[in-house]
């Protein structure tokens, strides 16, 4: 059994489909359907179960798997552990959308600044597509938003912000919602609005049969925002998702529904007076954003120069 079996075993499992696997890795379709049939009997399992042309990881397939990740990733790491030789390397840095959009652009050119000689590599995407990529060894570090703890990764918590609901100023829901909050203060007046009655918080309640726009499901946004309305057992109305913020945006500004962005996107709208700021209360719509990477992971002198930069602009980070 060699090493390619296992990277090619990894690829189908990726790519989910044998046919994909052969063109990623440049390989007849016969040949990767041979490396599987060879590992099924090197190990006297069925690693896919095949239905209707189709093809399904099965538990032993699963098992396998981790162990192929892990000593594709210990191969790939001593490489660079040999090469490294005290030169400055690539450094691969995935992060989500929110993150990538307000605060990587200034993190990479600081960094640049700093140091001009280490060569980085950024991939913004949805929060599930970049945890993957970290967990398959495409990236060294990822910046993700409520990450949950998992065994095989190191999670630094770096900084957080509250995402904030917007609509168009000409929002057909707009004045029912300033309508609900001003019945609620009439119950509270500690609670009362300012004089336009847009200024009183709104409670995610109340944006129940409201139309939303949503990231597409996996994105850290669309997470969080599904946590919450599952909790408060209420079904939203999804007038669009997207993978695309700026698609959101575009529909929010044209009266389609509330958008939820993070407070730093959101400013520059509101400024501009493009979109209106919904008062919704903040509790539960706090993003905290962790950087994250595999335990076992080979630190270079490009990434300890890295983290190093990280541990003095956040410093929530430990040394």
């Amino acid at each position: 059994m060699t090493l390619k079996h296992l990277n090619i075993f990894s690829e189908v499992c990726q790519a989910g489909s044998i046919t994909k696997a052969a063109e990623k890795l440049n390989m007849a379709q016969p040949a990767v359907s041979n490396a599987i049939r060879e590992l099924e009997v090197y190990y006297d399992v069925k690693l896919f179960d095949r239905m209707n042309r189709r093809i399904y990881i099965t538990e032993a397939g699963q098992t396998l798997l981790k162990y192929a990740d892990s000593i594709l990733l210990q191969f790939e790491e001593s490489k660079t552990i040999l090469r490294d030789n005290g030169a400055f390397t690539e450094i691969r840095i995935g992060s989500n959308v929110a993150f990538g959009t307000d605060y990587l652009p200034r993190i990479a050119s600081d960094f640049k600044a700093l140091y001009p000689g280490i060569p980085l590599r950024l991939s913004i995407f949805g929060s599930a597509r970049i945890r993957e990529a970290l967990l398959r060894n495409q990236l060294d570090f990822a910046i993700v938003d409520n990450a949950a703890e998992m065994d095989e990764l190191h999670r630094l918590p770096l900084t957080s912000d509250e995402m904030t609901a917007l609509c168009s100023p000409d929002f057909s829901y707009l004045p029912r919602l300033v309508q609900k909050r001003a019945s609620a203060a009439e119950t509270n007046p500690a609670d009362s609005p300012d004089t336009d009655g847009r200024t009183a918080l709104l409670s995610i309640t109340d944006l129940n049969g409201i139309p939303l726009l949503l990231r597409e499901p996996g994105s850290g946004s669309r997470d969080l925002l599904d946590r919450l309305f599952h909790h408060e057992k209420l079904s939203p109305v999804i007038a669009a998702e997207s993978s695309s913020t700026q698609a959101l945006i575009e529909l929010a500004i044209r009266g389609h529904g509330v958008v939820f962005l993070s407070s730093p996107s959101a400013r520059p709208y509101v400024e501009a007076g493009t979109l209106t700021a919904l008062p919704v209360d903040s509790a539960g719509l706090t993003r905290n954003y962790s950087l994250i990477y595999h335990r076992h992971k080979y630190m270079t002198a490009s990434m300890k120069c890295f983290l190093s930069y990280l541990q003095k602009r956040f410093q929530s980070l430990p040394i």
